[in-house]
């Protein structure tokens, strides 16, 4: 496995597909701390959504780095299905992971921020990245060229459900109370938004379940994209 993850990480970095994802994010992570000072925990919500998005870009990218024979053999050497795309799920965690901590670091470097990071909202900033990057490569699996051969299907399936996740708290609103649960199927992107934007820095008045939920509804779907792996196969 360690092998696996290797070479795939090495293959992607050959690619150079990994160039247009990460060069707009730190392009955006740029943009956004053009003005300072900055509130801490408002300006780390943001920047978590956006590593949602170029996650999600960057698992259509992976994914589709190996041609199918080239994935073929790779299965058959390793003998799993499961494990040659646990493998590509890891490297695609770790990548964001890196970009996670990049989009954490690069205010505190430049003393972009009106207040100090504590602590407690560090962690809970980090974690929102993290969850975030999870969710969005758990959406995007679920798209890829792996399960979905058209590759406009597969860039609009994963544009549309990022810009329906995006805006699911103006849909929450907007529908009539007996259809409201209807938004517990869309991607909880910006669940975590609301809690933070008001959060005053004291980890008992935040809400742990938007954060747990996001993690849980993403195992959930990276549990359904290794099944359907094998359906499409």
């Amino acid at each position: 496995m360690r092998e696996l993850i290797k070479y795939s990480l090495f293959d992607y970095l050959r690619s150079h597909k990994y160039f247009p994802p990460v060069l707009i994010f730190f392009i955006l992570i740029i943009v956004f701390y053009t003005y300072t000072p900055n509130p801490v925990i408002d300006s780390y919500a943001v920047t978590a959504l956006f590593l949602y998005i170029v996650s999600s870009w960057l698992c259509l990218s992976f994914l589709s780095v190996d041609p199918p024979v080239q994935s073929q053999v790779m299965i058959l050497h390793i003998g799993s299905l499961n494990r040659y795309y646990m493998a590509k799920l890891f490297c695609l965690i770790l990548i964001s992971f890196i970009l996670a901590i990049c989009a954490f670091v690069y205010p505190i470097i430049f003393s972009m921020f009106n207040e100090t990071v504590t602590f407690t909202i560090g962690f809970v900033s980090l974690l929102n990245h993290v969850s975030l990057a999870l969710l969005g490569i758990a959406v995007a699996s679920l798209f890829s060229r792996v399960i979905m051969k058209s590759a406009i299907n597969s860039i609009g399936g994963v544009a549309l459900i990022i810009t329906i996740s995006l805006a699911s708290l103006a849909i929450y609103d907007s529908l009539p109370s007996p259809f409201k649960n209807i938004v517990w199927m869309i991607p909880p992107a910006v669940s975590t938004q609301k809690p933070l934007f008001n959060w005053d820095g004291n980890l008992s008045d935040l809400s742990l379940f938007p954060f747990i939920w996001i993690i849980i509804y993403s195992i959930l779907l990276l549990f359904l994209f290794l099944k359907l792996v094998k359906k499409f196969r």
